[in-house]
């Protein structure tokens, strides 16, 4: 049994780390295309960062302060 799982640990590790990757980058797709964020500039971030970075503007958009969630998009702008 522990054959197996020494067998089968590699390519649940790699399914495992291409499932976090996917949605790293449907993140950074979703920023791409809704506020038309540079995608140069995005992947200077790290995935936790992205995942914040997400949420803030979530909870601004929620709040409706345009100003600030200009703010905070701007940089990240083409």
């Amino acid at each position: 049994m522990s054959l197996l799982l020494l067998l089968f640990a590699p390519g649940l590790f790699a399914i495992y780390w291409l499932i976090r990757l996917q949605i790293c980058l449907s993140r950074m797709r979703y920023l791409v295309d809704a506020y038309g964020m540079d995608r140069k500039k995005l992947q200077k971030l790290k995935c936790p960062q992205l995942k914040t970075l997400r949420q803030s503007i979530d909870q601004l958009r929620q709040k409706n302060d345009a100003y600030a969630l200009e703010a905070l998009v701007k940089p990240y702008r083409a």
